[in-house]
Order: C-alpha cells, then sequence, then structure tokens
C-alpha cells in the first residue's frame, strides 16, 4: 500500500490539491496520506479536508492521519513531500524589504538573490533536520521539495544525505501557457525547451511547426509596451492637468509603467 507522508500541511490549499492530484491517478485505489505540521488547528483543517477529498473522490481504501512529530508517521513512507515555510510569513517580508531597502529591487525573492540566501539560511536547518529522519525512518523513500530556494534546497539534500530528492514547481509549465497566450496559439501546438534554475530558468526554445516563435513575441511585447507607453503617458498628462503637484512629485509613473510583459 502506497503511504505518502506531506510535510507541512498546514498549507491546507497546496496540501489539497496534491493529494486531489494523488487521488485521481487512475488504478491507485488504496494507500494512506501522513500529514504533519507543527501548527496544530491549521494540521486539524487540513485532517479534515483530506477526508472530505477522499470521500469525494470515492477511494475507500485510502486513509489519513495526522501528527506533529513527523518520526511518529514517517517509517514505512514510501514518498515524502515537503512544503514547509520556517518562520512563517511574518518573516517573509524581510527577505523582500531588506534587499529593497538598499536598491535591490526582487520579484518575490525566495529563490535567488539576497532574499533567496536569507530564506535558505533560514529553511536549510529545518530542512535537513527533516531529512536526517527520513534517512532513519524511511531510507528508500522518495522526497520531493516543493519548498524554496527550491533548487539550492534539494542540492543541499542530495550532498547531505543518501535518499532519493527531486526539486519539483509549476513555474517552467504555467509560464510556457502564458507565453502560448501571449502568441495568441494554442499551447498543444508549440514546442518548448527550458534550462536553467527555479525561477532562474530560460526558454531555450519556442517553436511550431519548425518555426522560431521568438520573433512573434518580441514583437508582441514590443506592441505591448508601446501601447503601454502611451497608456501612462496620457494617464500622466491627465494627472498633471487635475494635479500638477501630484505629477511633478511622481516623475518616473510613466517609465515604470511601461514594463512590457506581464
Amino acid at each position: 500500500m502506497t503511504r505518502i507522508a506531506i510535510i507541512g500541511a498546514g498549507s491546507t490549499v497546496f496540501a489539497l490539491q496534491v493529494m486531489i492530484d494523488t487521488l485521481a491517478i487512475p488504478g491507485l485505489d488504496e494507500g494512506a496520506f501522513a500529514l504533519v505540521d507543527i501548527d496544530a488547528p491549521r494540521l486539524e483543517r487540513a485532517y479534515k479536508v483530506a477526508q472530505k477529498a477522499i470521500e469525494k473522490a470515492g477511494k475507500g481504501g485510502w486513509t489519513v492521519e495526522a501528527s506533529t512529530e513527523r518520526r511518529d508517521v514517517l517509517p514505512g513512507c514510501d514518498y515524502i513531500i515537503n512544503t514547509i515555510e520556517v518562520s512563517g510569513l511574518q518573516n517573509v517580508k524581510y527577505d523582500y524589504e531588506i534587499p529593497m531597502k538598499y536598491g535591490v529591487d526582487q520579484c518575490i525573492g525566495d529563490t535567488i538573490g539576497p532574499g533567496g540566501v536569507f530564506k535558505a539560511l533560514r529553511t536549510g536547518p529545518a530542512w535537513i533536520d527533516i531529512l536526517r529522519d527520513a534517512e532513519a525512518l524511511c531510507p528508500n523513500a522518495l522526497v520531493m521539495n516543493y519548498t524554496n530556494p527550491m533548487s539550492l534546497l534539494t542540492l543541499a539534500g542530495l550532498r547531505a544525505t543518501n535518499l532519493q530528492i527531486v526539486g519539483l514547481c509549476h513555474s517552467v509549465q504555467g509560464t510556457s501557457q502564458q507565453i502560448a497566450g501571449y502568441l495568441g496559439i494554442p499551447y498543444e501546438t508549440m514546442k518548448w525547451r527550458c534550462g536553467g534554475i527555479n525561477h532562474n530558468a530560460w526558454f531555450v526554445e519556442l517553436s511550431r511547426d519548425g518555426e522560431d516563435l521568438y520573433p512573434l513575441l518580441r514583437a508582441r511585447a514590443t506592441r505591448k509596451s508601446t501601447r503601454r507607453t502611451r497608456c501612462a503617458s496620457r494617464s500622466c498628462a491627465t494627472s498633471a492637468r487635475s494635479s500638477p503637484r501630484a505629477a511633478a512629485t511622481s516623475p518616473n509613473t510613466c517609465r515604470t509603467s511601461a514594463s512590457g510583459l506581464t
């Protein structure tokens, strides 16, 4: 019977999606979810959501258990899914705000740059502790890491233990779908190849029926950027007429609005 531990299951939405996807696998009619989180109230909510998901899927062969102590549920696990957030959201903002204070503007700051380093230093010790327990209690389990900085934590885990560890993220799939939308073509007709590390990857191939799609993408990006610039200029002109002082104190409004593809 398949046994799956979800560490950080208090992130109910994410844990629920993983469980729904698992329950949708044809032929996987029995198994057990072992939910772990240090936040007992959130864990209890995740446990109830898991019960509902199993019931709705009609997979009566699946069970769910929950514990704030991971060592109680790790024995016998075939898979471990890591989704932890160390120190909570109250600390995440500093990963962005402190670098910004010194002129380093990050999109999110959870993977690369100074924010990624901050988060790695905060998360790494807890991550390695989890892996040490897994190595002792279920050494043959496949560990799937979703926590950022995904690439760095996965590499650290591989170097520090003998476990099978893979890093997962939906960013490449999501971005490829966005690009197809920008191009205005059916997603299934686009061929793409992507390389790099998590949140710092490059689409090294975009094509359809052998035709390079990058020229079209650049044209679309330029056109959208031009429209944004014109729109922002009109907005500035309107603001200047209605409030000359406001326009004078916001000289960067037009430049920051003309940002290209978003």
